[in-house]
């Protein structure tokens, strides 16, 4: 269980399974609850590889598992419907696809998950079932799955949450909770150090990096997407960002610069950013009310461009 090691700031969790596993008493259901980006996916991987390699000496089933290519693991996450046809939020991402509903975890899912489960496991004792941000699971496959947790005898869930609140009380109570927690600032930059990230430091200067680090309130995963999302902002427009506009033309320019370069989800972490620096550096209660009305407007598909040109005008700098 050495891979356990290497995952830093979670104690509490890796004592929960580790005893679980040496004790050879495995729970039905495990919720991992906690903010994401602390290591809850990282966790759920080592633990489901101790599980079914029992030397830990086998690379090649880890291999499958970090893949998400062993036949005895399903890996469920939230899901669109485009045509007929359910798309994961991870290859929505992947293909760049905007979607006007937020993702689910569906009933078809669920039966999916049944039919898994149905089948005896090809190489292990028993099959696993990991389900991604449980809590954006609707109502008919909530009830399926409640069902599911109640009869199922040879296999084992990990439900990962961020809001644990959000799902029946039913369903939690047949899970042993495994608490994740926000990492304090010495794990998070020993994270980022021991990856390596992939930024240049000529590009972005250190107090930007700390103020990444800042907005990622203990995530090293948060961390890598704020970066990310920071570098793909081009250098021009990221130059513009930094000083306030007066002039009602240049701010009329920058709007649309903003909305010809960044698309929906690049605006609203703009919007998350800038908010959080700004009530870090002067506390401006009104300059944040602004940012979050013009994130509702971007939410309710309000035409982007007007609505940043709106609140530039309005708080009369750039964001």
């Amino acid at each position: 269980m050495n891979d356990f090691k290497n995952i830093y700031g979670q104690d509490l969790a890796i004592e929960i399974l580790k005893s679980a596993i040496s004790k050879q008493q495995l729970a039905p259901a495990y919720l991992f609850s906690g903010p994401e980006g602390v290591g809850r996916k990282k966790t759920a991987k080592v633990f489901i590889n101790a599980i079914f390699d029992k030397n830990l000496d086998n690379e090649f089933i880890k291999k499958k598992i970090e893949s998400n290519n062993h036949p005895d693991l399903l890996w469920v996450e939230p899901s669109y419907v485009v045509q007929g046809k359910s798309i994961s939020q991870g290859k929505a991402r992947l293909e760049n696809i905007s979607m006007k509903s937020p993702p689910q975890i569906r009933l078809n899912q669920i039966k999916d998950i049944i039919e898994f489960l149905g089948k005896k496991p090809f190489e292990s004792d028993r099959s696993i079932v990991i389900i991604e941000d449980i809590e954006r699971i609707n109502e008919s496959a909530s009830n399926a799955l409640l069902k599911t947790l109640e009869d199922t005898n040879t296999g084992l869930f990990i439900l990962i949450t961020q809001r644990p609140e959000k799902l029946l009380s039913t369903i939690r109570s047949r899970c042993q909770t495994v608490p994740f927690i926000r990492l304090n600032d010495k794990d998070v930059n020993q994270i980022i150090h021991e990856l390596e990230v992939l930024h240049d430091k000529d590009e972005i200067p250190n107090e930007k990096i700390k103020e990444l680090i800042n907005f990622s309130h203990g995530s090293p995963g948060k961390y890598l997407i704020n970066l990310q999302s920071w570098l793909g902002i081009s250098n021009s427009l990221r130059q513009k960002l930094k000083f306030k506009l007066n002039n009602k033309i240049e701010l009329l320019k920058l709007a649309k610069e903003i909305t010809d370069e960044l698309n929906i989800e690049q605006q609203l972490w703009l919007i998350d950013f800038e908010q959080n620096i700004n009530w870090e550096r002067e506390r401006n209660s009104d300059l944040v009310n602004k940012l979050e009305e013009l994130r509702k407007q971007l939410l309710n598909y309000v035409q982007p461009r007007l609505a940043w040109e709106v609140t530039l005008l309005e708080i009369n700098l750039t964001v």
